[in-house]
């Protein structure tokens, strides 16, 4: 059997007065330092580690924003490569403790978990961050367990971005759009 949901995400973009630099500067160190998560899994994979242990070491690698970054990808390098200078950087963030509250409820949350958001420079010069609303993500699944998390992983998002781009202009999309 075979289902298809339609559903509406809202995307937004904060367009920063702040340098490219400065926020990519800003969000790491809101993220704390980047670990080995695939290391960490191993250890965390054995018989006698508890979940108070696996707990800690989690809480370890969050940083003050109570996320952490989980992958980075700067497609920037291969544009510059192929001679179209873009500055961009992907990243996947999250907090797998958090995570693991959605999707104990709805195994398909692990879709959205970790978020992924994108900072890339402008035409004119000025760093952007583009990422989609968590909750609009989640709301296909109308578990009342679900709500209450995403709406917090939402808020802390929100927190990051507004530090990371000095509380820039934010702009809503449910279909994107070339804030160029």
């Amino acid at each position: 059997m075979r289902q298809t949901t339609q559903i509406t995400i809202e995307h937004i973009v904060v367009v920063s007065d702040r340098s490219y630099e400065r926020v990519i500067e800003a969000l790491e160190a809101q993220l704390g330092p980047r670990a080995d998560w695939e290391k960490i899994a191993r250890a965390l994979n054995t018989p006698t580690t508890s979940w108070e242990e696996a707990h800690q070491i989690i809480e370890q690698q969050l940083g003050t924003s109570g996320f952490t970054i989980l992958g980075k990808i700067e497609p920037g390098a291969l544009l510059r490569l192929s001679g179209k200078p873009t500055r961009a950087t992907q990243y996947a963030i999250g907090n797998p403790l958090l995570a693991i509250q959605m999707i104990e409820h709805a195994p398909e949350a692990a879709l959205y978990a970790p978020l992924r958001l994108a900072v890339y420079e402008n035409r004119a010069g000025k760093a952007v961050v583009a990422y989609e609303r968590f909750t609009s993500q989640l709301a296909q699944y109308p578990n009342p367990e679900i709500a209450p998390v995403a709406q917090l992983v939402e808020q802390k998002l929100e927190e990051l971005v507004a530090e990371a781009t000095g509380g820039g202009q934010e702009r809503h999309s449910d279909i994107g759009g070339d804030f160029r």
